[in-house]
């Protein structure tokens, strides 16, 4: 293993230092080039930037003598050439000028400070001006000091004609903040020349007479030369270039001015370049080497942590922290490799502890933690090597077992279970544990939590015994979970597509025979399954709640019945509809009612609601009050199913009810038991002396309606009188009692 270990370092190591050492090859070799286009960028953008600010001051100058000239204007003929020298004085000093002078036709010349100027150059600035409208000239010399300036002029006119021209000189020191490259670290520099090559301003005086002379001694990157240069400066092109020269790697970008076809000309030595990449390849290198040490010693870290970190992760992922046993992961690691073992001849076990919960709650969890370590203690004495077992959740623990038949299986679980309720008491308590057990025997090869599911569906059977707490899987238990999952599957569009259909079965006079009522049944037709039997869905939408909306639709159904036979007609009966128990705990049970019998316009009193009898008694108080509330709406409320086995004395006493429907329980084994006839007998007489209406189920015989009729039963429900009906053919009876009468 550390063999294993040294060789993967060593691997990993050589590939790192690998990967490592193209990368900084790599990086060296691009920085330059993304460095050296990154510069080209920022040179370009300050050059224009700086091209962009000469133009706009020099605009800006001629701006302010355009302003200056019309005051200049106004005081023509200057007759007065005190007041205009005060004048030009005065704007001088306001605008930052060197000189202001007015250079009139006739050759007078007037300045805001004493100068001598050659008539020759003055000649020349106002046929310029004259000409042009404005003149802005190369270097000139100032007569007073001989310093480099600038003459920049605009024409003066009256009425339309031209009289002469006003002209300023300007030190290049105005303008040369706006040719140094202050952005690239003070190493770049701007120059401002004529398209000959001529150097008009620069922000260092030029050492040399034409530009171009100067270039073509230097070499060209690419297939630039200095012909090319000269003609691209001449057609008024914008470009950049690199030079190399004994002054070394350059950059130069000529861009084009709006004056006088003047070219600005940008440059930056590439020593910033290198400089600016060999910083940042120290940086990369200094980054990279850091990265490559701290991978060194993680790799080493986790070589010595490895083992330490393989046994940690083995316990944190294979075995129960509380117990020391298998937990669900292992089991479900090794389960294939366990049961190939056993040959196939095992079975799954799932147990826990019944009501475990009481322990933690009576005795801490402190103690409860105590058991779940003695049963796992248990198991490992009676759990062979070649099988295995594990704590699953809680009180939960997974065996896989050998198996031969039933019955020496069931001794085994019978043994272990002794053992556990001796072994496994809490402490300084009589309190002994009791445990269930789910046992699937392993006959087919389906997966792992196929079988997990079946013996937790064992499991389930068996903690719903009172003695036998080891139960067996059996496949019809699977069948019949698997029927109400497909019921829960299809109930919802089965109620939206009127699968659901409302039978009524008639109830009728012992005296006469004649139909008083009805009570409405519910039928399911699957359109694959045909009918499904009220007792196979009732219970089940009884546990998930959909019989609330069942109802309320099987209400709705009826109420829209008995609207319909009275626009036709008909002579109604009133109809017996059965709500579930999980109505009383609805607080919008009757507000729903109400709507749907009000939204057709029924009276109250032809809806009669049927509860049963266990539903009563569960919940006394709150079926009390549910019903005096029906009967101050007009609804008449019946006890169903009464005397199947509930208090019922007790439910008469509290509540008032309008009938009583005697269970078919009653009948059965009419014939052979002569006792019934008594029982019968006396329930009748005790309901009929507290005013009550009875109604008899399950009617089947003409000797049964013989005696209920004698007994004082009032109305009669069963086979015997009728089956429960479509709606269509209740309207048929309906529409002959009403003819009869």
């Amino acid at each position: 293993m550390q063999r294993i270990s040294f060789r993967l370092f060593i691997f990993f190591f050589m590939v790192a230092a690998a990967v490592i050492g193209a990368g900084v090859a790599l990086y060296w070799q691009q920085v330059s080039d993304i460095l050296e286009r990154d510069v080209k960028s920022h040179v370009a953008a300050a050059s224009e930037e700086a091209a962009s600010d000469f133009n706009r001051l020099i605009q800006n100058d001629q701006q302010v003598l355009e302003s200056i000239a019309i005051t200049v204007e106004d005081t023509y003929p200057w007759t007065d050439s005190a007041k205009l020298t005060e004048f030009l004085q005065r704007q001088t000093r306001h605008n930052y000028f060197k000189l202001l002078g007015v250079i009139t036709e006739g050759g007078n010349v007037f300045l805001s400070s004493e100068r001598s100027f050659n008539p020759v150059f003055l000649t020349d600035v106002l046929a310029r001006t004259i000409e042009e409208g404005h003149y802005l000239s190369v270097r000139q010399a100032d007569p007073a000091d001989g310093k480099d300036v600038l003459v920049q002029s605009v024409v003066l006119t009256q009425q339309g004609k031209p009289v002469g021209a006003l002209f300023a000189l300007q030190e290049p020191q105005r303008y040369r903040p706006l040719l140094a490259l202050s952005a690239m670290g003070n190493r770049g520099y701007s120059l401002v020349i004529e398209r000959s090559g001529a150097p008009v301003l620069g922000y260092r005086s030029p050492g040399f007479e034409n530009a171009f002379e100067e270039l073509a001694a230097l070499e060209f990157d690419g297939e630039m030369s200095a012909d090319s240069l000269r003609t691209a400066v001449q057609q008024g092109k914008h470009f950049m270039v690199g030079v190399r020269g004994k002054n070394g790697h350059r950059f130069l970008h000529f861009i084009p001015l709006q004056i006088n076809d003047w070219y600005m000309v940008s440059a930056l030595p590439t020593t910033y370049v290198e400089h600016q990449a060999q910083h940042l390849t120290w940086l990369s290198f200094i980054l990279f080497l850091s990265v490559f040490v701290i991978f060194c010693a993680l790799i080493f870290y986790i070589l010595h942590m490895r083992a330490y970190s393989n046994r940690q992760l083995f316990t944190t992922a294979f075995v129960d922290q509380l117990t020391g046993a298998d937990n669900f992961n292992r089991m479900c690691e090794q389960f294939a490799d366990k049961l190939a073992g056993l040959h196939g001849e095992a079975a799954l076990v799932i147990f826990d502890i019944n009501k475990f919960k009481v322990i933690n709650d009576l005795h801490g969890y402190e103690r409860g933690n105590q058991v779940l370590q003695r049963v796992a203690r248990v198991l490992r004495e009676n759990v062979a090597p070649e099988e295995c077992f594990c704590r699953s959740t809680a009180d939960t623990f997974i065996l896989l077992l050998k198996y031969t038949d039933r019955k020496t299986f069931r001794s085994r679980i019978n043994a272990l279970t002794t053992q556990l309720r001796r072994d496994c008491t809490v402490a300084d308590s009589c309190l002994m544990i009791d445990v269930a057990f789910g046992v699937y025997e392993v006959k087919e090869n389906i997966p792992f939590y196929i079988m997990l599911d079946r013996a937790h569906l064992a499991l389930e059977n068996a903690k719903k015994m009172s003695f036998d707490k080891c139960q067996f899987y059996d496949e019809a238990d699977r069948k019949r979970i698997v029927a109400e999952k497909q019921i829960e599957n299809t109930m919802e569009a089965a109620l939206d597509h009127g699968d659901f259909t409302v039978y009524l079965q008639p109830k009728c006079d012992f005296a006469n025979g004649q139909m008083r009522g009805a009570e409405a049944l519910v039928r399911w037709n699957r359109l694959e399954q045909g009918l499904v039997k009220p007792d196979d869905f009732i219970p089940v939408f009884e546990k998930n709640g959909f019989i609330l909306r069942l109802d309320m639709f099987i209400l709705e159904e009826v109420v829209r019945l008995l609207a319909a036979w009275k626009v036709k007609g008909f002579v109604p009966v009133p109809v017996a509809v059965n709500f579930s128990r999980l109505h009383l705990n609805d607080t919008r049970y009757i507000p729903q009612m109400l709507r749907v019998v009000d939204k057709y316009d029924v009276p109250h009193n032809m809806i009669e609601v049927e509860l049963t009898e266990s539903v009563i008694f569960n919940n006394l108080e709150r079926a009390q009050n549910v019903i005096n509330r029906l009967h101050r709406m007009g609804f008449s409320v019946a006890m169903d199913d009464f005397g199947s086995g509930y208090s019922s004395l007790n439910v008469l006493k509290s509540l008032q009810f309008d009938s009583i429907k005697l269970d078919k329980e009653f009948l059965s084994g009419f014939d052979q038991n002569p006792h019934a006839h008594k029982v019968i007998e006396g329930a009748v007489s005790m309901i009929k002396s507290l005013g009550i209406k009875i109604v008899a189920e399950g009617v089947e015989t003409q000797e049964q309606a013989d005696f209920l009729r004698a007994t004082g039963c009032d109305l009669a429900q069963g086979y015997f009188f009728s089956r429960p009906l479509p709606a269509a053919q209740f309207e048929t009876l309906l529409r002959k009692v009403g003819c009869d009468r």
